[in-house]
């Protein structure tokens, strides 16, 4: 059952990235454990692994150089798939994820940067919106209201959002002990943290991580998470109770000043103060 959920799943990343001009290179796996899909392009590359003992399906990215992969991969993507328990319906569901994610404008255009990022940036792509769709894969419900905070708001309101929809669900999920979801989470976590920009990561340890107080959903969570990711929680813990900040209003550009000055000297001719 493996070796079709994989290749289902291999098949519509390789459909999805073919059209962004990617390759599907045939690479032996030097490692029993791993089955590997190496797919390359101009300036990036990404691969499809399943590790057969975590039962993991996983999506990474990283840059391109004249050799091949720069091999400084990051994780895009976890789910899990279990082969005595998982049939096709979750191999499809996983193919087209990690179809989407590859599809996004944010890995689209990420990818047109690798070659030229730094290795030491720690100013990464996935914004607060990016890292809030990230989670309807173990959270649903939150896919619409994501879109009506989209709707209803020129600027995704990141902070705001986790505290309302987001903080609560985690907790839920944590109470209820649900350790295969849980599971996920912290891989979700993990993943964003890794690729999210500043706000993206402040928001994941002082909003999401620091609203857990438990000790032993603590070690719930931590059991999947990177330690890159549980160094920077417990980095954050110190600030626990701290506001943290929204981020500021974007400056008005010259047309919209131009734009509501407009209006404003409408306003004061038709009133005849003008």
């Amino acid at each position: 059952m493996i070796n079709k959920a994989f290749d289902i799943v291999t098949k519509k990343v390789d459909s999805a990235l073919s059209s962004q001009g990617y390759t599907m290179q045939n690479v032996p796996s030097t490692d029993s454990n791993e089955m590997v899909k190496l797919f390359t392009g101009e300036s990036a590359a990404y691969s499809v692994i399943y590790y057969k003992d975590k039962k993991h399906m996983v999506m990474r990215t990283c840059g391109m150089t004249d050799d091949g992969p720069d091999n400084e991969w990051k994780t895009i993507g976890t789910w899990m798939f279990d082969p005595a328990t998982d049939k096709e319906k979750e191999a499809e569901s996983i193919g087209n994820d990690f179809a989407e994610n590859v599809s996004a404008p944010i890995f689209t255009q990420a990818a047109k940067q690798q070659k030229k990022k730094k290795k030491n940036n720690e100013e990464g792509s996935g914004d607060p919106l990016f890292f809030s769709k990230r989670l309807i894969a173990v959270f649903p419900e939150l896919k619409d209201e994501v879109k009506n905070e989209e709707d209803s708001y020129e600027q995704f309101r990141g902070v705001t959002f986790a505290r309302e929809h987001i903080v609560p669900k985690v907790i839920a999920l944590l109470k209820d002990d649900d350790t295969e979801n849980i599971d996920k989470l912290s891989q979700v976590l993990s993943a964003q943290y890794s690729y999210g920009d500043i706000d993206t990561r402040s928001i994941i340890t002082m909003a999401v991580l620091n609203a857990i107080t438990e000790d032993s959903q603590k070690a719930a969570i931590k059991a999947e998470m990177s330690d890159e990711l549980k160094k920077a929680w417990k980095a954050a813990e110190k600030y626990r109770g701290k506001k943290v900040k929204p981020a500021k209003k974007q400056k008005q550009s010259f047309m919209q000043k131009m734009m509501e000055q407009s209006i404003e000297n409408k306003k004061l001719y038709d009133e005849g103060k003008w």
